[in-house]
């Protein structure tokens, strides 16, 4: 408590939220600013329902220590709805650019790549509480968890690339396209950043010629894998087949290496001058070798189990045998290796020509019936596995920002920082349970994806700060992992978990007076604190419980 009280503080989130939301008169206890402290405390202690804050208030001192003169059953659930409410009608918008400038100016945050990225959230329940026209609508969408049958909410976040520190957010209709937000969210970016000239780095999403000219002629930078439609399909298997040299890049103690070419597109008329940045990651192309080889196995062992079945039930035709081969191929996406070829080898038998007993002293007349027999050979085409094996490991980029200025080394490290922000979202709905949401109410909802990220801020602030600290000093921490000494690179979770224990108390001298203690820091303590850069008096007894 005592550190995230320190951040808090320095982000100056509480001043900023009471200087513009006015709080109701009749609240003469807990303002909209604390309020708001209450609930991302709670996030970041996993107290995700709004009616459990008062008994988390009430067994633990977090709260006492951060706001040491509000009560705990001050902390109930209809006040903190009130301030949700507070905050979805001021503008959440507003908000978030005040809190989150302050937050890059004072710990000079890098902004000049943002990473961008959107998932899905699931609720629980019809969720028929009352919104206004212009929320959100929990409905149902594409639930990247494969849970259809749960209304969902589409959570759009912008990272920074230095240390993923989040930037902006913004909830959408659960029916919502992610290849719609990313304008939206651009220049949402160019609000909070007063300027476009950073380079806005997403999935291939972004990637639609529509997003891409805009961006263009609206001065911006983008870089996006490019998507593997037809058209770049073949642009891209053109560059491969005709460039004559590679750059080199060392990257993670693995030689990867890329080139570019121009890259043309259409659009309404005008013809926008991209570069295709093609590049080789040698991890990528094991992972993609092992694929390819377990497509081909399963469709030779498809086509081995076919066989066994042919001339059987429903596959003694050869229109049959041949939809069930096309489907084969189709299903584990091997067409181009192998080709087949349906045979028929007719099984000549004989019946009698007619029915009855056989004469006696005769010979029955027989006739001779023909029954359809037929294989499939199956035959690999290894100059396609080759072509496709030389193809593995390379993917394409596409960007509008010019050489001298992104330069392919450059490039890549922008493209492979793009797991920071999918690593936070991860982390939100994992850590910090971005679902289930508890609450129905659209516009409250939307309020809490605000405090939720302010929470994701604390938290990087919070690992920037210590990875630093430990970067300048050339020294790690010793004992914070078992068995491990020079630790380098801490969680916040982990940081925060190592001042669990620290107890306070009060003992009564004999002439009358009361002595208030907190517990000894130990050297790790000490050491964490002093790569948080906070001070030690924030552990001190006056500190954390004089109200005066």
């Amino acid at each position: 408590a005592p550190i995230l009280r320190h951040y808090f503080k320095q982000c100056g989130i509480e001043e900023a939220i009471d200087k513009n939301i006015q709080t109701d008169p009749r609240r003469k206890v807990l303002t909209h600013g604390e309020a708001c402290i209450a609930m991302i405390t709670g996030i970041l202690f996993e107290v995700m329902q709004l009616y459990r804050i008062c008994r988390f208030a009430s067994e633990t001192t977090t709260l006492q220590v951060m706001l040491p003169h509000i009560k705990p059953d001050q902390y109930f659930d209809d006040r903190l709805a009130d301030t949700l409410d507070a905050v979805y009608n001021y503008g959440i918008g507003n908000l978030e650019m005040l809190i989150t400038r302050e937050m890059i100016t004072s710990f000079n945050i890098q902004t000049h790549i943002c990473h961008n990225d959107t998932t899905t959230a699931s609720v629980y329940g019809d969720c028929k509480g009352k919104s206004s026209p212009e929320a959100i609508h929990l409905t149902f969408g594409f639930n990247k968890k494969h849970r259809d049958d749960l209304k969902q909410l589409v959570w759009s976040l912008s990272v920074s690339s230095d240390n993923a520190f989040p930037l902006f957010q913004q909830g959408y209709s659960g029916n919502t396209a992610d290849v719609t937000t990313y304008i939206e969210q651009w220049f949402r970016l160019i609000d909070l950043l007063d300027d476009r000239q950073f380079l806005y780095v997403a999935d291939s999403k972004l990637a639609s010629r529509e997003n891409m000219a805009y961006i263009h002629d609206h001065e911006g930078f983008f870089l996006a894998p490019l998507p593997m439609y037809e058209s770049y399909k073949t642009a891209f298997h053109e560059a491969l087949d005709h460039h004559d040299q590679e750059v080199l890049i060392a990257h993670k103690g693995r030689i990867n290496r890329g080139f570019e070419v121009p890259l043309p597109i259409e659009h309404e008329g005008r013809t926008y001058p991209f570069r295709m940045i093609v590049l080789f990651d040698p991890a990528l192309f094991v992972r993609k070798r092992q694929t390819l080889d377990k497509r081909i196995e399963k469709t030779k062992a498809a086509f081995h189990e076919l066989s066994g079945k042919l001339n059987k039930y429903r596959l003694k035709t050869r229109e049959a045998i041949d939809t069930a081969c096309r489907k084969i191929l189709q299903k584990n996406q091997t067409a181009d290796f192998f080709t087949y070829q349906i045979e028929n080898q007719p099984v000549v038998t004989y019946k009698n020509k007619r029915r009855g007993r056989q004469p006696k002293n005769g010979q029955a007349e027989k006739q001779e019936i023909v029954n359809d027999h037929f294989s499939v050979c199956l035959t690999f085409q290894p100059e396609a596995y080759e072509t496709a094996l030389y193809r593995c490991g390379y993917y394409p980029l596409v960007t509008n920002k010019p050489a001298n200025e992104l330069t392919i080394q450059a490039a890549m490290k922008a493209h492979k920082d793009q797991y920071k922000v999918e690593h936070t979202n991860r982390r939100a709905k994992s850590s910090y349970r971005l679902e289930p949401i508890y609450i129905h109410t659209p516009q409250r909802i939307e309020a809490y994806l605000f405090l939720l990220k302010i929470a994701l801020q604390i938290v990087s602030l919070i690992e920037r700060n210590a990875r630093a600290n430990i970067s300048s000093r050339e020294r790690g921490l010793d004992d914070f992992m078992p068995n491990k000494k020079d630790y380098r690179t801490p969680k916040a979770e982990y940081l925060l978990q190592k001042f669990e224990y620290i107890v306070s108390g009060e003992m009564r001298l004999p002439d009358g007076n009361a002595y208030g203690f907190v517990s000894e820091l130990t050297d790790l303590q000490k050491d964490i604190l002093e790569i948080l850069e906070v001070p030690d008096e924030c552990y001190s007894y006056e500190y954390l419980f004089d109200t005066s």
